[in-house]
Order: C-alpha cells, then structure tokens, then sequence
C-alpha cells in the first residue's frame, strides 16, 4: 500500500477516535503520548479488518476473531509503526485460558516493565433474535460466562480485563449501542458488578439481559488500550524474561501478543 494512502487511512481512523474519544485525566502514561497514539490508530484498524472478516463470513467463531485481530495487530505494528513499536506472538500452554477465564493477551513492555491486558471474546450474533449466545457450566448448570467473569476476578487486582463483544452487522447499519465500527468492549469490572443484578442469575444469560449491559455503554479497543498505557487499568509489574519459562505468578491465555517498546 502506498504510503499516502494508509497516511489516509489513518487520518480516517484518527478522526473517527475524536468521534468516540471518552475525555479522561492523563496520568504519568506507562508510553510516551506518540506511542500511544500510534498504537490507538493500530488497534482501531487491526479491529476494523477483522470485523470485516467477520461481516464476510471469513471469520467464523470467538477463537478466530481474537486470533485473527492479535495477528492483524502485529503485522500493521511491524510494518507501520514509526514510534518504534515492535510486536511478537507466542503461543502458550492452554491451560492457562481455563486459569483465567480468557482468550488472548496483550502484553505491553517498556523499561523493564509490563502491562497486561486481558480479553475474552464473545460473538453474541445480535442479528439472530434469540441466539443462545451463553452456555450451562456442565457441573453447575449456572452460566459458563458468569464462571469466566468470576475466573478473570483472580486476576484483576493487576490486569487489565475487557470483554470484546464481536459485531456482525454490515458497517452502518448496526445497533446503535455497539461500536460503529469495530468490538464493543466492556470492562470486566462493569460486567462483573452487572451480572448478579440481572433477571435470571446466576443462569444463563439471555441475549435481553447482554443487550441491557450494552446498552449501559461500551468502549471501542482504541480506547482501552489507552486506558490500560496511561494506567488508568491494570498495573505495571516485572515479568520473567521469557512468557514461556514461568506462567504460576503470572497466568496467561494460549493467545499472547507481545509488543515492547523501543525509542520515541
């Protein structure tokens, strides 16, 4: 892609993120303003894309969205950063998703210490009236997104934890309480203070009850991954120097974008 059109592109998103920009107190930011900037602009499009995957039946499950956007993620990192942004994979054990209640992390480096965000992804198909979107637990036959809430909770005195709601509706003509143009995010804190005050708890949620939480307000991932860089959610800690070696203190999903950051 020529470089004045993705300079287009991202004067496009920017401009979209003044649109839905949340006013907040900035303070002491855990990257420099550029870097986060650049890495709002980057979320905002690598989300943008595989939402419209989704729209085109490309992608087709929870998994494969979450997949797909951390991947997406570190490709446009990588290939457009001039911040000095850098992103890896790494693939863990999965056992640790089940430890945490989760499907992907985001872990952001910068001298010597890391951020963690924590998302869980849902698909809830709002286009389909009715759709079954929540599960029995098989051993208590209460709700299996109520179980990840509670499971994210161990976790949430130091990570950030957002629940990214997949959208399937054609850009434009979507509910008016998800994100215009991407996930509708929910942080796990609202969802978990929402969820015993809902009718039918501790069961199943039921499409009624996700709408209701929706419809109290949510977030594009633009705006968390800011909120999560200027610490506002989670805290900064020190983590092994390889995700791989040691992961008892520091639970982690399969699914781990890593990106560090270099000079400004």
């Amino acid at each position: 892609m020529p470089f004045g059109a993705f300079a287009d592109i991202c004067f496009a998103a920017w401009a979209c993120l003044q649109t839905l920009a949340v006013p907040r107190l900035k303070p002491m930011s855990f990257l420099p303003q550029p870097q986060i900037d650049e890495l709002k602009v980057l979320c905002f499009l690598s989300d943008k894309e595989i939402r419209s995957d989704l729209i085109l039946g490309i992608v087709v499950s929870e998994n494969d969205y979450t997949s797909n956007f951390t991947g997406a993620l570190r490709r446009n990192i990588n290939s457009y950063s001039i911040t000095g942004l850098r992103a890896s994979s790494q693939l863990l054990n999965p056992v640790d998703e089940r430890a945490t209640g989760c499907d992907a992390a985001i872990v952001i480096a910068a001298n010597g210490q890391s951020k963690i965000l924590l998302i869980e992804g849902k698909w809830p198909r709002l286009s389909t009236p009715g759709y079954p979107w929540d599960s029995k637990q098989a051993s208590t036959g209460s709700s299996h997104f109520s179980d990840q809430l509670g499971r994210q909770s161990s976790v949430a005195h130091r990570y950030a934890i957002t629940e990214m709601f997949f959208n399937e509706y054609p850009f434009g003509v979507g509910p008016v309480f998800m994100q215009a143009h991407g996930s509708s995010c929910i942080w796990h804190s609202d969802a978990l203070a929402f969820d015993p005050n809902r009718p039918t708890y501790p069961k199943v949620w039921t499409q009624s009850e996700l709408v209701s939480l929706l419809s109290s307000g949510t977030h594009g991932i633009a705006d968390v991954i800011e909120q999560v860089c200027l610490c506002n959610e989670g805290v900064p800690m020190t983590l092994p120097s390889s995700l791989r070696l040691d992961l008892r203190d520091f639970p982690l999903p399969a699914n781990v974008l890593l990106i560090t950051a270099g000079d400004n």
